[in-house]
């Protein structure tokens, strides 16, 4: 995925329309406060207030258009990717905290790649029937697992655990998730915080750059933006709970 434009600071009155240029079969991701109707692909959608929506826009530009009797205010991200979904497609029911962290970072890690991805892998093929090998796993993706557990605090990517065994990694990330409940970066991440936590409570001499480096990240900036995401404040507020509550 290729991240082509972050989009913050739009305000449409009531009634008012705006038009969005786009390539043709680009992703946008659009978060509203209010209700907003779009138009693409010759077809329209409806979103509603404080509502985010996905859809690839096949053939161009579309329109918004402001339907609540108050200003609206829009964000949106527009992006790349080399999966064409179904003709149509708009969606509301997904998950959309990794675009949230784009918006408010202005960035992409791969964390948010991994998990954009496996939005898209998970919206884009309906269920399969059950069938004689329902519940067998793919024995390469115990190996996958396994090897992150083992070596999370090495400097790991998506591409890097599909060479492991020898696939893409659209195709890890989306039948890892199907198997574990979360992509392969995600459950890395998981480890790397588990352990960051044990060092920031047993080892108070150690800075937080230290920690960073020690479980795997080289920017510290990185390591303090998930640590946040997943625990809702940074290492040091963590670090600094835990000690009052230990006093």
């Amino acid at each position: 995925m290729r991240i082509k434009a972050i989009i913050c600071g739009i305000v449409l009155r009531p009634g008012e329309s705006e038009r969005w240029s786009t390539t043709k079969n680009d992703y946008v991701f659009i978060k509203s406060d209010g209700h907003a109707a779009l138009g693409f692909n010759r077809t329209t959608a409806e979103l509603p207030e404080n509502t985010s929506g996905l859809f690839q826009c096949r053939y161009g530009s579309f329109t918004i258009r402001n339907n609540s009797k108050q200003p609206l205010h829009l964000q949106g991200i527009r992006f790349s990717c080399s999966m064409v979904m179904h003709k149509d497609f708009f969606t509301t029911d997904f998950e959309d905290a990794p675009f949230l962290f784009i918006l408010d970072e202005k960035n992409v890690t791969e964390v948010q790649d991994s998990d954009i991805i496996s939005i898209l892998e998970r919206t884009k093929q309906p269920e399969q029937p059950q069938d004689s090998s329902k519940g067998k796993i793919d024995p390469r993706l115990l190996h996958v697992h396994r090897f992150i557990r083992n070596n999370y605090i090495s400097d790991l990517s998506l591409h890097d655990l599909a060479n492991l065994i020898d696939v893409t990694p659209t195709y890890l990330s989306n039948t890892f998730t199907k198997v574990f409940n979360d992509s392969p970066i995600y459950y890395l991440n998981q480890l790397r915080m588990k352990k960051a936590i044990e060092l920031l409570i047993s080892k108070p001499d150690l800075t937080v750059i230290n920690i960073a480096t020690m479980v795997g990240y080289h920017s510290s900036s990185q390591f303090c933006s998930l640590f946040k995401r997943f625990h809702s404040k940074s290492p040091s507020q963590y670090r600094e709970e835990m000690r009052k509550m230990n006093e």
